[in-house]
């Protein structure tokens, strides 16, 4: 049989293949000589989740470095699998539910900063601070309702300037004494307060202990200026890795779990 001639390619696919090859070229030549090219969905999330530093809370390697493996930590109550010490890191003060003998303690141990926006190794904290107080309203029980997606910076993103405005209405809250979850109990103390909803993970205050979610500051009713003034956000980071706070007068899950009409026991 006649073998049949091979057809030429189009012109249009010879442009395509030009053009993607043109493509391909430009962006490895800005990769690897010329200047990075912008990203606009940019996270300052994985600039913190990147940043190790501590700023002051990482203690020098001394004797007692490492442990055997699988010997529980004295901090933290976790196994030790690398063999390194988890206490190496200031961890700072415990809280003690059942007592709550040291709150003077815990508040002053996080006001030897110089406050402002959290930066450096705390820069998650202001994408936090950002998420729960940029917001257009509460809802009743105190957590952040309608979010606000009206960001001034460039590609719609977020700008130094909401950030700041972010700032002002945590402020605000805590010296109003408004939008706190829970009740008053008249202490005297505003308690910052991490909170893991279905929303992920946000800021909230409260005016009570906050049993079952887990504490990041105290604020003196009085000295929310000194707050924000002396603030040292490192301190607060690292507290977002410690456990929730439990303590005798938690009696039960803040979350109850309510079976289904079939499976409820009988009252007899």
């Amino acid at each position: 049989m006649p073998s049949r001639a091979m057809a030429s390619p189009r012109p249009a696919t010879l442009v395509l293949a030009a053009l993607a090859g043109g493509s391909a070229f430009f962006s490895a030549s800005q990769l690897f000589t010329g200047p990075a090219l912008p990203v606009p969905m940019a996270s300052h999330v994985a600039r913190g989740a990147r940043s190790r530093g501590y700023e002051g809370l990482y203690q020098p390697f001394g004797p007692d470095t490492y442990k055997k493996e699988g010997e529980p930590d004295e901090v933290t109550g976790y196994s030790v699998v690398n063999a390194q010490r988890l206490d190496l890191y200031d961890w700072g003060i415990n809280l003690n539910g059942d007592k709550l003998d040291n709150l003077e303690e815990y508040y002053e141990e996080a006001l030897i900063g110089k406050g402002g926006m959290p930066e450096g190794s705390a820069i998650f904290l202001k994408d936090l601070i950002l998420k729960s107080y940029f917001v257009r309203r509460w809802d009743t029980a105190g957590f952040p309702g309608q979010k606000d997606r009206n960001f001034t910076g460039p590609n719609f993103q977020p700008s130094e300037a909401d950030f700041e405005k972010a700032l002002r209405k945590m402020k605000r809250n805590i010296l109003t004494k408004s939008n706190f979850v829970g009740k008053d109990d008249g202490q005297g103390w505003t308690w910052l307060v991490a909170h893991q909803g279905p929303g992920g993970l946000t800021l909230v205050t409260h005016r009570s202990t906050p049993f079952g979610q887990r504490p990041l500051a105290l604020i003196k009713d009085g000295d929310v200026e000194k707050f924000f003034v002396r603030v040292y956000w490192p301190r607060l980071f690292m507290r977002l890795h410690k456990f929730q706070l439990w303590g005798g007068k938690a009696r039960q899950f803040p979350y109850p779990v309510r079976m289904a009409e079939g499976f409820q026991k009988k009252k007899g």
